[in-house]
Protein backbone atom coordinates (compact mmCIF):
# COMPACT_ATOMS: atom_id res chain seq x y z
CA UNK A 1 0.00 0.00 0.00
CA UNK A 2 1.25 3.47 -0.85
CA UNK A 3 2.24 5.64 2.10
CA UNK A 4 1.20 9.31 2.34
CA UNK A 5 3.84 11.71 0.99
CA UNK A 6 3.68 15.31 -0.11
CA UNK A 7 1.59 18.20 1.10
CA UNK A 8 -1.84 16.96 -0.05
CA UNK A 9 -1.86 13.45 1.39
CA UNK A 10 0.20 14.30 4.48
CA UNK A 11 -2.29 16.99 5.54
CA UNK A 12 -5.11 14.42 5.36
CA UNK A 13 -3.02 11.85 7.25
CA UNK A 14 -2.14 14.33 10.03
CA UNK A 15 -5.83 15.14 10.49
CA UNK A 16 -6.68 11.42 10.54
CA UNK A 17 -4.11 10.66 13.25
CA UNK A 18 -5.26 13.71 15.18
CA UNK A 19 -8.94 12.71 15.01
CA UNK A 20 -8.11 9.15 16.09
CA UNK A 21 -6.58 10.61 19.26
CA UNK A 22 -9.56 12.76 20.24
CA UNK A 23 -11.30 11.18 23.24
CA UNK A 24 -14.74 12.38 22.11
CA UNK A 25 -14.25 10.70 18.71
CA UNK A 26 -13.22 7.44 20.39
CA UNK A 27 -16.26 7.58 22.66
CA UNK A 28 -18.55 8.30 19.69
CA UNK A 29 -17.11 5.39 17.67
CA UNK A 30 -16.87 3.08 20.71
CA UNK A 31 -13.15 2.50 20.16
CA UNK A 32 -10.40 2.20 22.75
CA UNK A 33 -7.23 3.32 21.01
CA UNK A 34 -5.77 5.11 17.98
CA UNK A 35 -5.57 1.95 15.86
CA UNK A 36 -9.23 1.04 16.40
CA UNK A 37 -10.40 4.64 15.95
CA UNK A 38 -8.39 4.92 12.71
CA UNK A 39 -10.49 2.14 11.21
CA UNK A 40 -13.53 4.42 11.55
CA UNK A 41 -11.81 7.22 9.59
CA UNK A 42 -11.69 7.03 5.80
CA UNK A 43 -9.70 9.17 3.40
CA UNK A 44 -11.50 10.50 0.31
CA UNK A 45 -14.59 8.32 0.84
CA UNK A 46 -15.86 5.01 2.13
CA UNK A 47 -14.29 1.81 0.80
CA UNK A 48 -15.74 0.49 -2.46
CA UNK A 49 -19.13 -1.21 -2.18
CA UNK A 50 -19.15 -5.00 -1.97
CA UNK A 51 -19.82 -7.22 -4.96
CA UNK A 52 -18.81 -4.61 -7.56
CA UNK A 53 -21.99 -2.63 -6.92
CA UNK A 54 -22.25 1.04 -7.88
CA UNK A 55 -23.39 2.10 -4.43
CA UNK A 56 -23.32 0.83 -0.87
CA UNK A 57 -26.25 -1.12 0.51
CA UNK A 58 -28.11 0.09 3.55
CA UNK A 59 -26.54 -2.73 5.59
CA UNK A 60 -23.04 -1.68 4.49
CA UNK A 61 -23.65 1.96 5.40
CA UNK A 62 -25.12 1.05 8.76
CA UNK A 63 -22.11 -1.21 9.44
CA UNK A 64 -19.69 1.68 8.78
CA UNK A 65 -21.55 4.16 10.99
CA UNK A 66 -20.47 6.05 12.96
CA UNK A 67 -17.60 7.13 10.74
CA UNK A 68 -15.56 10.06 9.51
CA UNK A 69 -14.40 10.85 5.99
CA UNK A 70 -11.51 13.27 5.40
CA UNK A 71 -10.92 14.73 1.96
CA UNK A 72 -9.29 17.76 0.38
CA UNK A 73 -11.68 20.62 -0.22
CA UNK A 74 -12.78 21.10 -3.82
CA UNK A 75 -12.32 24.86 -3.52
CA UNK A 76 -8.87 26.12 -2.51
CA UNK A 77 -7.80 22.65 -1.36
CA UNK A 78 -4.13 23.64 -1.48
CA UNK A 79 -2.23 26.87 -1.96
CA UNK A 80 1.54 27.23 -2.13
CA UNK A 81 3.14 30.62 -2.49
CA UNK A 82 6.62 32.02 -2.55
CA UNK A 83 7.81 34.18 0.28
CA UNK A 84 11.20 35.81 -0.13
CA UNK A 85 12.30 37.60 3.00
CA UNK A 86 15.93 38.69 3.13
CA UNK A 87 18.16 35.75 2.25
CA UNK A 88 15.37 33.19 2.76
CA UNK A 89 13.57 31.64 -0.18
CA UNK A 90 10.74 29.29 0.67
CA UNK A 91 7.31 28.19 -0.36
CA UNK A 92 4.57 28.45 2.22
CA UNK A 93 1.52 26.23 2.02
CA UNK A 94 -2.01 26.17 3.30
CA UNK A 95 -5.14 24.27 2.49
CA UNK A 96 -8.68 23.26 3.25
CA UNK A 97 -9.76 19.81 4.36
CA UNK A 98 -13.30 18.57 4.75
CA UNK A 99 -14.27 16.29 7.61
CA UNK A 100 -17.64 14.54 7.34
CA UNK A 101 -19.08 12.86 10.44
CA UNK A 102 -22.02 10.49 10.05
CA UNK A 103 -23.98 8.27 12.41
CA UNK A 104 -27.17 6.24 12.50
CA UNK A 105 -29.95 8.08 14.27
CA UNK A 106 -30.37 6.84 17.80
CA UNK A 107 -33.56 4.88 18.44
CA UNK A 108 -36.32 6.38 20.53
CA UNK A 109 -35.21 10.02 20.61
CA UNK A 110 -37.18 11.43 17.68
CA UNK A 111 -36.22 12.82 14.32
CA UNK A 112 -37.53 16.39 14.57
CA UNK A 113 -35.25 19.46 14.67
CA UNK A 114 -36.15 20.01 18.33
CA UNK A 115 -35.58 16.36 19.27
CA UNK A 116 -33.07 15.14 21.80
CA UNK A 117 -31.24 13.36 18.94
CA UNK A 118 -30.27 16.74 17.47
CA UNK A 119 -28.93 17.98 20.77
CA UNK A 120 -27.03 14.73 21.38
CA UNK A 121 -25.41 14.90 17.94
CA UNK A 122 -24.56 18.60 18.31
CA UNK A 123 -22.96 17.81 21.68
CA UNK A 124 -20.91 15.04 20.06
CA UNK A 125 -19.78 17.20 17.15
CA UNK A 126 -18.93 20.08 19.49
CA UNK A 127 -16.88 17.79 21.73
CA UNK A 128 -14.98 16.43 18.71
CA UNK A 129 -14.28 19.99 17.54
CA UNK A 130 -13.05 20.93 21.03
CA UNK A 131 -10.78 17.86 21.07
CA UNK A 132 -9.30 18.72 17.67
CA UNK A 133 -8.66 22.30 18.79
CA UNK A 134 -6.89 21.06 21.91
CA UNK A 135 -4.45 19.07 19.74
CA UNK A 136 -3.96 21.65 16.96
CA UNK A 137 -0.31 22.47 16.46
CA UNK A 138 0.93 19.59 18.62
CA UNK A 139 3.80 17.65 17.02
CA UNK A 140 2.54 14.97 14.63
CA UNK A 141 -0.88 16.55 14.21
CA UNK A 142 -2.30 19.02 11.72
CA UNK A 143 -1.62 22.67 12.54
CA UNK A 144 -4.90 24.34 11.63
CA UNK A 145 -6.11 27.89 12.20
CA UNK A 146 -9.84 27.53 11.74
CA UNK A 147 -12.55 24.89 11.91
CA UNK A 148 -16.05 25.66 10.66
CA UNK A 149 -19.31 23.73 10.62
CA UNK A 150 -19.95 24.16 6.90
CA UNK A 151 -23.01 21.93 6.51
CA UNK A 152 -25.33 20.55 9.15
CA UNK A 153 -25.91 18.98 11.41
CA UNK A 154 -28.42 17.39 9.07
CA UNK A 155 -30.66 14.34 8.76
CA UNK A 156 -30.77 12.01 5.79
CA UNK A 157 -33.35 12.97 3.19
CA UNK A 158 -36.62 11.01 3.68
CA UNK A 159 -36.41 9.67 0.12
CA UNK A 160 -33.02 8.08 0.83
CA UNK A 161 -33.99 6.36 4.10
CA UNK A 162 -35.16 3.07 2.51
CA UNK A 163 -31.82 2.62 0.69
CA UNK A 164 -29.43 4.24 3.19
CA UNK A 165 -31.13 4.22 6.57
CA UNK A 166 -31.93 7.16 8.83
CA UNK A 167 -28.73 8.99 9.70
CA UNK A 168 -27.34 12.28 10.91
CA UNK A 169 -24.30 14.03 9.52
CA UNK A 170 -22.18 17.11 9.70
CA UNK A 171 -19.49 18.60 7.44
CA UNK A 172 -16.57 20.47 8.98
CA UNK A 173 -14.14 22.68 7.09
CA UNK A 174 -10.60 22.57 8.52
CA UNK A 175 -8.30 25.34 7.28
CA UNK A 176 -4.62 24.58 7.85
CA UNK A 177 -1.21 26.12 7.23
CA UNK A 178 0.02 29.67 7.16
CA UNK A 179 -2.31 32.55 6.47
CA UNK A 180 -1.49 34.40 3.25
Amino acid sequence: MTEPAGCLSLAEQYLKVMLANVDAFRTWTDTDDEAAASLKIHLEGLPKPAADADCHTRAELEAYRPYAVIYTGEDNGLTKWHDATGALFEFIESGRLMLRLEQDCPDGVGDQPSSDANLQFKNTVGSIIDGLCALAGTAGYLAFQRITVSDGPYWSHPDSVPAQGLCQGCELLVEWGAAQ
